[in-house]
C-alpha cells in the first residue's frame, strides 16, 4: 500500500512539474464595449409589437502566445461576454476557449469559437449585426410563438461548438477543416471528465447530438479588392430520438469586391437542421419540427465610403422557409451609416421588413443606433 501511494504521488508530482513555462510568452487583455438603442414598429393589426429599448454588450479577451521548446508557435486564451441585462448572470458566458499549435503556415486549433468561420453577413457591411431583424414578432395578431424571429438564416456554422481543426494559410486566405463530436454549444465536460453523464454532456437528457464537420475558406482568391467566403457543413442530425430532425447540411457563399470608394457584395446562405443556423423558437413551427426547417437567404449590398471616417450602406435581402406556416418570402431593405471618431465608432441603421417570418402582411420596421469601442 505504501509503495502504491508513493508511486501515485510520484506520478502526480511529475504531471504537475512538466516544465511548462511562460518565460517566452506574451499575455494580452483586450475587449470591446457597445451600447445602443433599438426601436421597432409593426404594421399588423396588433400594435403591441411596437417597442423600444437599450442594447449593450461587453466582452473581455485574455490570450497568451509564444514559442514552444521545439520551435513551434502556440497560442491559448478565452473570452467572457456579457450581453443584455445587468441583473443576475444569465447573460454572462464564455465565448471562446482554445489552445493552438502553429508550424509554418499550418495551425492546429482545439477548443471553440476560434476556427476560420463565416459568421457574418457582408452585404450588411456598414450596418449593425445580422440581416434578420429579430424582435418584430412580439405581439403578433397570430400566436407569438409563430414568428419570434426573422427567417433570414444566420451562418449555419459549427465554429462555436467544441472541436478540433486545421487552418492552412493559402496566399492571402485561410483554408480550414473542422470536426466537432457534438453539434451542441454546451458540448464540453470538465477537464478530467468526473461526473460524466449523458445529461451533463448534452443540452438535455433527451438529446444525443451527432457529430459534424466543416470545410471553409476566407480570402481574396488572389484577386486584389476581392473578399470571398465559401463554407460547407455536413453532419448527423442533432437527435436520433427526434424523427422530425434532419441531418445537418449548410452552405454559405459570399463575395465582396472593392473598387475605390465602392464595395459591392452578394451572399447566399442555406441551413438545414443545425441549431446555430435556424432562427425560430423551438415551438415556432412544431408542425414541421424546428430542426427539420430549411432556411434560405439571398442578399446583395452596396457600401460607399465618403471619406476614411464616413460610410453609407444599402442592403436588400430575401429569405424563405419550408415550414408550413411560412408561406411568403420575407423581404428586408436596410439603410445604414457609420462614422468613426477614432477610438469610438457610431452606427445607425433603419430596416423595412415585409412578410416577416414568412407570414403574409406581417410587416414592420426597426431603427438602431450603436456606439462602440475596443481596447
Amino acid at each position: 500500500m505504501t509503495n502504491k501511494l508513493r508511486l501515485s504521488t510520484a506520478i502526480i508530482g511529475s504531471l504537475a512539474g512538466l516544465g511548462l513555462s511562460a518565460a517566452v510568452a506574451q499575455t494580452t487583455v483586450s475587449g470591446n464595449i457597445a451600447v445602443g438603442y433599438m426601436a421597432t414598429s409593426t404594421d399588423n393589426t396588433n400594435k403591441t409589437g411596437s417597442w423600444s429599448g437599450v442594447t449593450k454588450e461587453t466582452q473581455i479577451n485574455i490570450g497568451t502566445k509564444g514559442k514552444l521548446n521545439n520551435g513551434m508557435d502556440y497560442a491559448a486564451g478565452f473570452s467572457i461576454e456579457m450581453d443584455g441585462p445587468d441583473a443576475g448572470h444569465t447573460d454572462m458566458f464564455a465565448e471562446g476557449n482554445y489552445i493552438e499549435l502553429t508550424s509554418g503556415a499550418t495551425t492546429l486549433t482545439v477548443g471553440a469559437d476560434r476556427i476560420n468561420n463565416p459568421d457574418r453577413h457582408p452585404t450588411n457591411a456598414v450596418g449593425i449585426g445580422y440581416i434578420g431583424q429579430d424582435g418584430l414578432g412580439t405581439g403578433l395578431a397570430q400566436a407569438d410563438a409563430v414568428a419570434t424571429r426573422s427567417i433570414y438564416p444566420l451562418h449555419g456554422s459549427i465554429y462555436s461548438f467544441f472541436g478540433a481543426g486545421l487552418v492552412q494559410k493559402v496566399g492571402n486566405g485561410n483554408l480550414s477543416v473542422y470536426y466537432v463530436p457534438q453539434t451542441n454549444s454546451t458540448g464540453a465536460l470538465n477537464d478530467i471528465g468526473n461526473g460524466a453523464t449523458a445529461a451533463a454532456a448534452f443540452s438535455t437528457s433527451a438529446t444525443d447530438s451527432g457529430d459534424a464537420w466543416e470545410i471553409g475558406y476566407n480570402g481574396d482568391l488572389g484577386v486584389q479588392g476581392l473578399t470571398a467566403q465559401a463554407f460547407y457543413t455536413k453532419g448527423d442530425k442533432r437527435s436520433s430520438k427526434n424523427t422530425s430532425d434532419k441531418d445537418i447540411k449548410t452552405t454559405n457563399l459570399a463575395l465582396s469586391y472593392n473598387v475605390g470608394q465602392i464595395t459591392l457584395s452578394g451572399q447566399h446562405v442555406r441551413t438545414v437542421g443545425l441549431q446555430s443556423g435556424y432562427n425560430q423558437a423551438a415551438a415556432a413551427f412544431a408542425t414541421d419540427g424546428a430542426l427539420a426547417e430549411e432556411l434560405t437567404g439571398k442578399s446583395v449590398g452596396l457600401a460607399y465610403a465618403f471619406s476614411k471616417d464616413l460610410s453609407f450602406g444599402l442592403t436588400y435581402a430575401k429569405a424563405d422557409s419550408n415550414a408550413a406556416l411560412s408561406t411568403e418570402t420575407e423581404k428586408t431593405v436596410i439603410a445604414s451609416v457609420g462614422y468613426s471618431l477614432g477610438a469610438v465608432g457610431i452606427k445607425a441603421q433603419y430596416a423595412d421588413v415585409s412578410d416577416y417570418a414568412g407570414l403574409a402582411g406581417n410587416d414592420g420596421k426597426t431603427a438602431k443606433i450603436l456606439m462602440f469601442t475596443s481596447f
